[in-house]
């Protein structure tokens, strides 16, 4: 609740502060927390925008949301955008977007036209979160309820920014999506959302933030499931926190839960011999946080155990990663494209138009070295006399 007062009140701010010549009273404008884009069948563009319900945020108990959400449609983005206010009592404010949706269908018919009016905007809130909905719309998704927040865009950005203790999915601000977007030798990677069941979701508990959708361009190339986009976040360097559970193909009653605290990873690419060999170095340390049967595994030799399964199971996540890059999906979303074009400039020129063709037969090398650092508050683990 303290988290969306705050929302209000520096948006309420900002708003006075503004200039004389385009100043707009508070009261007459709708703060948009969400904006969702799809492509209805008729190939017009969709914009459903979830609106923050002042009055209903300064009740002191509420069973209801306190946003409204809005859909309409148009031949462009911009002409939808602005037909909310036709239905809408308040003019829509953007300037404080959380959260910025791309419907499966917007997704895979491209992007460019949503990109290029989110960077023309000058109110539009570069700050806010991204996401691509997976086997539903964006107006689904915000449509949905949520029990835990008021305000259910909020609770979906909490979603992604808990991402991070888990490393199965991704958090982009949309600055960040603009930069990969541009990139020359790069293509854009980005969190999806999904229904846990086929039936209508109700609330957002009923669906489930997994895995990352890959861009070719500006359309959506496929998606990655919870383990391939952790072997993808190993490459790029952005595993912070998760749960590895070794060894990978043991019994029920010998698994291990390994904490991840640190990693650290390298990419780089070397021409031998007129050939590209693609090259990614990951270290990874972290702690024993739970096994399901009393051996120790604190000595010398139960710590070497668990570091060579851990090595084994990041190798083989970044091995199937490669594997979808390379022999699937066809393209280099990892971005090595961009260290060639950074290390050998004057080869890319050259190479550009085809890398993604010559990506895919590269030679690739892995080297992972984990460690385990402790084992939590005991050492030998818990057992019955």
């Amino acid at each position: 609740m303290k988290k969306i007062s705050m929302i209000i009140i520096f948006a309420t701010g900002l708003l006075f502060l503004t200039g004389c010549w385009n100043q707009r009273e508070i009261n007459d404008l709708g703060i948009a927390v969400a904006m969702g884009i799809d492509i209805t069948e008729e190939e017009k563009i969709e914009v459903t925008v979830q609106m923050v319900i002042p009055r209903m945020l300064s009740e002191d108990i509420t069973e209801k949301n306190a946003v409204v959400t809005y859909t309409e449609t148009g031949l462009t983005l911009f002409e939808a955008l602005r037909k909310i206010n036709l239905v809408s009592s308040n003019k829509t404010y953007v300037g404080h977007i959380q959260l910025v949706v791309f419907g499966e269908s917007v997704a895979k018919k491209g992007i460019q036209h949503v990109i290029d009016f989110l960077e023309r905007d000058h109110e539009f809130r570069t700050q806010a979160l991204a996401i691509v909905t997976k086997d539903m719309s964006a107006k689904e998704l915000l449509e949905t309820g949520s029990i835990m927040e008021l305000i259910p865009a909020v609770h979906i950005v909490d979603m992604i920014q808990n991402t991070e203790y888990i490393g199965t999915s991704r958090r982009l601000l949309l600055f960040q999506v603009f930069e990969e977007f541009n990139s020359p030798a790069n293509h854009l990677v980005l969190p999806t959302i999904s229904k846990k069941a086929v039936q209508q979701p109700n609330f957002i508990k009923d669906l489930r933030l997994d895995g990352v959708a890959v861009f070719q361009q500006d359309r959506l190339a496929g998606f990655l499931n919870s383990q391939e986009t952790r072997g993808y976040l190993w490459v790029i360097g952005e595993v912070r926190g998760g749960i590895l559970v070794v060894p990978p193909k043991g019994k029920q009653d010998e698994l291990i839960s390994m904490e991840i605290l640190r990693t650290h990873s390298k990419m780089d690419v070397k021409l031998i011999e007129d050939n590209f060999h693609l090259i990614i170095e990951v270290e990874e340390e972290g702690n024993i946080g739970g096994q399901q049967n009393p051996k120790d595994h604190t000595n010398a030799e139960g710590i070497a155990f668990l570091e060579k399964q851990k090595e084994a199971l990041i190798y083989q996540e970044i091995h199937d990663a490669f594997y979808i890059a390379q022999n699937v999906l066809g393209i280099d979303f990892f971005g090595f494209g961009e260290l060639v074009y950074k290390k050998y400039p004057h080869i890319w020129k050259e190479i550009e138009e085809d890398w993604d063709t010559i990506f895919q037969t590269c030679p690739v090398e892995i080297k992972v070295q984990a460690k385990v650092k402790g084992s939590g508050q005991i050492l030998n683990p818990s057992k019955s006399n």
